[in-house]
C-alpha cells in the first residue's frame, strides 16, 4: 500500500512540474524575460483547410501557352500569350477565359508536373468570357502522363467574407496562390467589353481581395473545401488587389451548350435597362416594382412591336422585371436571352400618358439572334486589307439601315487598295457588277479580279456617303 502511494506521489509531482514548465513558457515571454517564442513552439504550416483545399483543386490547375494572330497595317502577326485554366473531368478538358483561349491559332497545356499537352479549342462564349479547351488525350495516353481534375462548387452559396485562393500564372510564374475573402458577392458592371468583344451582360461577378494579376485569368478561384467556386478574370490595376471571378454557376449554364454546339444561342430584343432606383415616385410605382427601358435599339424586335424608350417594363412572360438596384439587370438580360430564338415574349409595360398618367399596355415580342457588335477578321491577301463580316448589332450601333457589304479593318500601306484611295471603316459595297454580302466572297473576287489587266470599280460606303475606287492592277506594292 505504501509503495503505491509513493508511486502515486511521484506521478502528481511530475504533472505539476510539467504544469509549472508550460506556465513559465508561456508567461517569461509576455513580462519580457525572453526576446522570442521557442521556436519549437510556433505553428508556422498552413491551416489544415488550406492544404486540403490546395491538395484537392492545385494538380488540376494548368498553364495554357497560346499563339494569337493580330492584324497591324493590314498585315498578320502573331503573338504568344499566357493564362491559366482548370481541368474540369476526367476527359482532359479545361475550362479557360475566353480571351486567353477563344481566339487562339494553337494552344499547349503545361500540366502541374511540368508535362506539355496539345490542345484545341472546343467553344467559347466572350459574352460570358468562357471557353472550354480540349487536352489531346492520345498524346496523354502514348506519353503515360496523368492529371486531375477538380470539383465545380455552387457559387449560389458563396457568403461575403469567406475565405478564398486563386491559383493559375501570375506574370509567367506557374503554381501561384494567393489568399484573400470574398469582398463583394454580386459586382455589377455595365457595357464592359475584353479587346472589343461585349463580356459580362448577363452575369454578376465575385470580387475579391485575393490578389489576380495578367496570367491568373481563366485561373480558379476556390473555397476552403476545394472546390471551384469561380474563373478568375480580371483585377483592377489602379486599385490594391481588387480582382473580379466569374460565378462557377454561369460556368455551368454555359458548358453543356459549348461541347455542343461550340457556342452559346441566345435571343435578342433590343433594350437597354436602367433600374428604378430614385424614379419610382416620378412614374407612380411601388419602388421595388419594374424596370426602365432607357432606349430601344434601332431596327430591333422591341421597336417593331411598338417599346418606347422611357417605358417601364413589368415583366417578360409572366417573369417579374422588378430592377431596383444595378446589381439586378443581368438577370432580367439572361432571362430574355434564356428564352428559344424566334420565340414570341410577352411583355408588359407601363407608359407616361399625357405627362402624368400611366397607361398599362400588353406587347408581343419575336426574339431574334443575339449578335457582337464586331465579328472574325479576314485578311484578303491581293488588296492588302483586312475585312469583317458586318452584324447587325454594328449596324445598330452605327445607326445604319441594314445593308449588305464587308467593313474593312486595316489598309495596308502601299497596297492596290491604299493606291485607290480606300480607308479603314470604309464598308465595300459592290466589285465591278457584283454586290458583296461576305467576306469568303470578297476573297474569291479580289482573287479573280487580281489576274486581270484591267482596272475595276470598287464602290464603298465612307460615312453617309458611298464613293467610288478604281483599282489599277499591279498599282499596289
Amino acid at each position: 500500500m505504501l509503495d503505491r502511494m509513493r508511486r502515486y506521489l511521484n506521478k502528481a509531482e511530475a504533472l505539476h512540474a510539467l504544469w509549472a514548465l508550460l506556465l513559465a513558457l508561456w508567461i517569461i515571454p509576455q513580462l519580457g524575460g525572453c526576446s522570442a517564442t521557442p521556436a519549437w513552439m510556433v505553428n508556422d504550416k498552413p491551416s489544415w483547410r488550406t492544404q486540403y483545399a490546395l491538395s484537392h483543386v492545385s494538380p488540376a490547375v494548368v498553364r495554357i501557352n497560346v499563339v494569337m494572330r493580330d492584324f497591324r497595317n493590314g498585315v498578320p502577326e502573331n503573338f504568344r500569350a499566357i493564362g491559366s485554366g482548370v481541368i474540369i473531368d476526367k476527359q482532359g478538358r479545361v475550362l479557360t477565359n475566353f480571351h486567353v483561349a477563344g481566339r487562339a491559332r494553337r494552344i499547349e497545356i503545361i500540366l502541374p508536373d511540368q508535362e506539355r499537352v496539345r490542345a484545341k479549342l472546343i467553344g467559347s462564349d466572350h459574352w460570358t468570357d468562357l471557353a472550354l479547351v480540349q487536352m489531346d488525350m492520345a498524346q496523354i495516353k502514348a506519353r503515360h502522363l496523368h492529371f486531375k481534375w477538380a470539383t465545380l462548387g455552387n457559387s449560389r452559396h458563396v457568403q461575403l467574407g469567406e475565405p478564398v485562393l486563386a491559383i493559375g500564372t501570375p506574370y509567367g510564374l506557374s503554381r501561384t496562390v494567393t489568399s484573400g475573402i470574398i469582398s463583394d458577392t454580386d459586382r455589377f458592371f455595365n457595357a464592359t467589353t475584353i479587346d472589343g468583344y461585349e463580356t459580362g451582360w448577363f452575369n454578376n461577378w465575385l470580387q475579391t481581395d485575393a490578389a489576380i494579376n495578367p496570367g491568373n485569368s481563366g485561373g480558379p478561384l476556390i473555397n476552403l473545401r476545394g472546390h471551384v467556386i469561380g474563373i478568375n478574370t480580371r483585377g483592377d490595376p489602379t486599385a490594391n488587389n481588387l480582382g473580379f471571378a466569374i460565378p462557377i454557376n454561369v460556368a455551368r449554364r454555359v458548358i453543356p451548350s459549348l461541347l455542343k454546339d461550340r457556342k452559346v444561342s441566345r435571343s435578342y430584343i433590343g433594350l437597354e435597362l436602367e433600374p428604378m432606383l430614385g424614379l419610382s415616385r416620378f412614374y407612380h410605382l411601388p419602388p421595388e416594382k419594374g424596370v426602365l427601358i432607357r432606349s430601344v435599339d434601332h431596327d430591333s424586335p422591341a421597336s417593331a412591336a411598338g417599346v418606347h424608350a422611357l417605358d417601364v417594363l413589368l415583366s417578360v412572360d409572366g417573369y417579374a422585371t422588378n430592377c431596383r438596384f444595378p446589381e439586378q439587370i443581368s438577370a432580367v438580360r439572361r432571362y430574355v436571352a434564356d428564352q428559344p430564338v424566334g420565340s414570341t415574349l410577352t411583355l408588359v409595360l407601363d407608359r407616361m400618358n399625357n405627362g402624368s398618367v400611366m397607361k398599362q399596355k400588353t406587347l408581343h415580342v419575336v426574339t431574334q439572334r443575339l449578335e457582337s457588335v464586331i465579328s472574325s477578321r479576314h485578311q484578303i491577301k491581293p488588296w492588302g486589307i483586312v475585312v469583317r463580316n458586318l452584324t447587325s448589332a454594328f449596324l445598330r450601333q452605327q445607326q445604319m439601315k441594314m445593308i449588305r457589304g464587308v467593313l474593312v479593318t486595316s489598309v495596308q500601306s502601299g497596297s492596290i487598295a491604299d493606291s485607290a484611295g480606300m480607308e479603314d471603316g470604309d464598308i465595300i459595297r459592290v466589285v465591278g457588277a457584283t454586290r458583296i454580302t461576305d467576306s469568303v466572297q470578297l476573297k474569291i473576287l479580289a482573287d479573280r479580279m487580281a489576274k486581270t489587266k484591267k482596272p475595276y470599280a470598287v464602290v464603298v460606303k465612307r460615312g453617309r456617303a458611298e464613293r467610288t475606287l478604281v483599282f489599277t492592277p499591279g498599282g499596289g506594292s
